[in-house]
């Protein structure tokens, strides 16, 4: 049997890695699990997997390492991280642009002092990955900038965003600064997840 590589999970529907189907997740993945309960895994070096079960609002997370029983129930979310990291923003970019392809733009996020993150328009969410934070519930002040794909790969929006992480019930909501782009939206989807929008580049 294949093992999990790193920064990859394996998921299965049945104990001991049986199932048939084996769902993959790479760093900085998220997955929103509708296929049925989940259970078994297995995660690679320097991985780990937290999971929140919206039906009772558990929250957990395991490590690299073979787990024939575990059970992650239907609509759970769950995340891939580097074991460096603390949590994740997951982020979802859209437009609504007339005429622009879906895949039309790039946003790019500088949480803090940290790595930028590209999330491309259209696509799935992008795990934003930020590390222990001391003060742990510190606000997370993030830059954010929108430019076209297509030469000349213009840019449409430029500003901040503020995040912020509750330590104890690992909530991550955000705020509007005066420096959020007047053409752009976001909201928030779930507990870790969050939709940007550009509405125009004018």
């Amino acid at each position: 049997m294949a093992e999990p590589g790193k920064h990859e999970i394996f998921k299965w529907l049945q104990n001991n890695y049986q199932g048939g189907y084996k769902f993959d997740m790479r760093v900085p993945g998220r997955y929103n699990n509708q296929a049925g309960m989940q259970r078994s895994m297995k995660i690679g070096p320097q991985t780990k997997i937290r999971v929140w079960e919206p039906a009772g609002g558990k929250i957990w997370e395991k490590g690299t390492g073979s787990y024939p029983e575990v059970e992650i129930p239907n609509g759970s979310i769950t995340q891939a991280l580097d074991n460096a990291f603390k949590f994740s923003i997951d982020i979802r970019f859209r437009h609504t642009v007339a005429g622009k392809p879906e895949d039309n733009f790039d946003l790019t996020i500088k949480p803090l002092q940290f790595e930028n993150t590209v999330v491309p328009s259209g696509g799935d969410y992008v795990g934003v990955q930020i590390p222990q934070l001391n003060p742990p519930d510190s606000l997370i002040v993030s830059q954010i900038s929108v430019r076209e794909k297509p030469w000349p790969h213009q840019i449409v929006a430029n500003g901040s965003v503020y995040f912020k992480y509750n330590p104890s019930t690992e909530d991550i909501t955000f705020e509007k600064t005066e420096g959020f782009p007047t053409n752009m939206d976001i909201v928030k989807d779930d507990i870790w997840g969050f939709t940007i929008t550009l509405k125009s580049v004018a």
